[in-house]
């Protein structure tokens, strides 16, 4: 039986050892533990990380990995790919128009209206961009109950979910407001998935954890609870939870981009 570490394997797979622990934590691997502790990985453990790798790359999500690889039909996500998919053809825009609008392929595009791949928060803005909207459009009207536009109790929150380790409340649902004011929850690895930009400006204020964040890749901000972080939004921004503990912020944009 093979007995692998986790280092050589990362160096087989072409990922880091980090990557291989969180894809052991989404339920995409489960090596044998030698004495409960130290990870050991066999030759077809390595097959079926190629595998995953090579899946993620194309943009399909852990969901739809875990049926792709046990040969299964993969199922459609009936709700952020529903919505996104409708907001395109209230448009009238053809996926590979909409596609090219948002700077994107239209296969990935694809991939994310069917619920297969996993949208970045970059990836989403960019759409949302391209449709003349925000992010909020894709992910329904608030919580019924709601106790009105100008009070939003905690319990009837938005929250915008379809993410990759990103999380948001929104705080906010006053029609035409010029804030938008929002709460951030972060995983650990989880991050912008890319740069983009908008108009506005923006501040950040950290309530736990820690994020990095770049502007126009030559600035570089690490930011720590009880630190807020000021910029123009017109930047390129991108940013990245590092740590190994969920980050949690407050963020205000305006005019409203999510």
């Amino acid at each position: 039986m093979d007995d692998i570490r986790i280092g050589e394997v990362a160096r087989r797979v072409g990922v880091s050892p980090s990557t291989l622990r969180a894809w052991e934590r989404k339920g995409l691997i489960r090596p044998m533990r030698a004495g409960g502790r130290h990870r050991r990985y066999t030759s077809e453990d390595i097959a079926r990380l190629r595998d995953v790798r090579a899946l993620l790359t194309r943009g399909f999500a852990p969901p739809a990995l875990h049926s792709l690889i046990a040969g299964e039909n993969v199922p459609e996500d009936p709700v952020v790919g529903k919505r996104l998919r409708a907001a395109r053809t209230r448009r009238s825009l053809s996926l590979r128009s909409a596609a090219e609008r948002a700077g994107i392929s239209a296969s990935y595009l694809s991939l994310v209206e069917r619920g297969l791949a996993e949208p970045s928060v970059s990836l989403l803005r960019r759409v949302a961009s391209a449709y003349g909207g925000t992010l909020l459009e894709f992910f329904g009207a608030a919580p019924a109950g709601a106790a009105g536009p100008k009070l939003v109790r905690s319990s009837e929150r938005r929250r915008l979910r379809g993410f990759d380790r990103v999380e948001i409340e929104d705080l906010v649902t006053f029609p035409n407001a010029v804030l938008e004011i929002d709460i951030f929850n972060v995983a650990p690895g989880g991050g912008s998935g890319g740069a983009y930009s908008h108009d506005g400006e923006e501040a950040v204020y950290v309530l736990s954890g820690e994020l990095d964040i770049w502007l126009d890749d030559v600035e570089h901000y690490h930011i720590e609870a009880g630190d807020t972080l000021y910029f123009h939004s017109p930047q390129e921004h991108r940013w990245m939870n590092q740590s190994s503990a969920t980050t949690r912020l407050f963020w205000v944009n305006t005019p409203p981009t999510f």
